[in-house]
């Protein structure tokens, strides 16, 4: 839950479901143009019309809907050529929409290159749609044949059929989950998401079929028009339920780590670079070839967000590096730890002296030097050795002003 605060998701549903609305037409015009294309698509683009009907509006609004969405498409299809490439751009801002609320709940921070968001924005464009009619094809298909065998069909078999649409559902949002964000996702946690989104979308829609039976006084307020808030309400409720699930598959990595009632206490990313710094150290002492983010994040128990910003600004002081291997990011170290002061971390982790607040402010930044000058001189190659001579000066170790004096003999006269 904070996590969906914090990316206020119900922001981002509004947003997108305005631009569903506006793009949702030239969708449909763009399949509905390539399924035209190609005759042979016609079973693939019947059988992803009855999932859309039956299975991801309650019927009651999928009929009307479906039915002008049909409409608007087929006169869409008659456009000129600057028309169809209005409709494509639509289309692909629409993808935008998604591709960004989805990095950011997964807190990326850097997107992939514009020309590999394009290929695959075109791929879901033209290719999705007609993977999804065939393997929704294939299914009906198969379970076609399966009845026509059996000669007849037991309840409970028609039970279990009634789960295909949500399990085809579930698949397709767990591709979303793993394919969208530029970031690494494991299936399960994709699993998770995809399928807790299906079985939302589901139970809301038998919620709303429900209400819209039961509770026709929507049709009073809106008469002709209702259609439309509803659907609009639908949709909004939709972007929620994907959000809320790519929120949960996002977060199951803090919760393995039980790392979901830990607060980042100031100067915890500049541990968590020492301990980088350490690990590789003992792996090229053993003379293996460094160690993959994913061991990274399960041996120092790091969420793949801090691990990644962490390993980033190592990479860019000149710490380490990374080098493929099996298609992964395998990290070594790419300095001589003798010569690798520790104040270079201070600086880029805790504080940067140079930045203008210091110098603008002289007497500050000299308290700044003086408190960090013995710091700055020791190579971190001591630091992992140990070999730091603890000071006198307990103030240097620690912060004594939360802690009571102990009494003196003094103080008792």
């Amino acid at each position: 839950m904070q996590r969906a605060a914090e990316k206020k998701l119900t922001q981002v549903a509004s947003s997108l479901t305005f631009t569903t609305v506006l793009a949702i037409v030239p969708m449909l015009a763009v399949i509905l143009a390539l399924f035209t294309a190609f005759p042979l698509f016609a079973d693939f683009r019947e059988a992803l019309e009855n999932f859309l009907v039956n299975s991801l509006m309650p019927p009651t609004v999928s009929d009307t809907v479906m039915r002008y969405l049909n409409q608007f498409a087929a006169q869409a299809s008659g456009l000129t050529a600057v028309g169809t490439v209005f409709l494509l751009v639509v289309s692909v801002m629409l993808i935008m929409t998604i591709d960004t609320a989805l990095n950011d709940i997964w807190q990326v921070e850097q997107q992939r290159p514009l020309p590999q968001r394009i290929l695959v924005y075109w791929a879901i464009i033209t290719l999705g749609p007609v993977l999804a009619g065939a393997s929704l094809w294939v299914t009906s298909y198969l379970a076609q044949q399966a009845v026509f065998n059996v000669g007849h069909i037991t309840s409970s078999v028609r039970f279990w059929l009634s789960f295909i649409p949500m399990f085809i559902t579930g698949l397709a949002f767990t591709a979303l989950f793993v394919c969208v964000p530029n970031r690494h996702v494991f299936w399960r946690d994709a699993l998770a998401g995809g399928f807790g989104t299906a079985i939302v979308l589901e139970a809301m829609k038998s919620g709303f079929a429900l209400y819209i039976t039961k509770f026709p006084s929507y049709t009073i307020i809106y008469g002709a028009f209702a259609t439309l808030p509803i659907f609009l309400l639908w949709i909004y409720l939709s972007w929620l339920a994907i959000l809320f699930g790519a929120t949960v598959a996002a977060t199951l990595p803090s919760l393995r780590l039980r790392r979901w009632a830990e607060q980042r206490r100031p100067g915890a990313t500049f541990i968590d670079a020492i301990r980088i710094i350490r690990l590789l150290r003992s792996t090229q002492a053993s003379g293996e070839p460094g160690r993959s983010t994913r061991f990274l994040g399960a041996h120092l128990r790091l969420h793949y967000n801090e691990l990644s910003n962490v390993l980033a600004t190592l990479k860019q002081l000149g710490f380490v590096v990374p080098t493929q291997k099996k298609g992964q990011d395998y990290w070594v170290l790419a300095c001589d730890l003798r010569e690798a002061q520790l104040g270079t971390l201070i600086d880029a982790l805790l504080i940067e002296r140079g930045q203008n607040g210091l110098a603008d402010d002289p007497s500050l930044a000299a308290a700044v030097s003086i408190a960090l000058a013995a710091q700055q001189k020791i190579s971190i190659e001591d630091v992992l050795n140990g070999e730091i001579a603890i000071p006198e000066s307990p103030g240097i170790v620690q912060n004594n002003s939360t802690k009571p004096e102990k009494p003196t003999e003094a103080s008792h006269a």
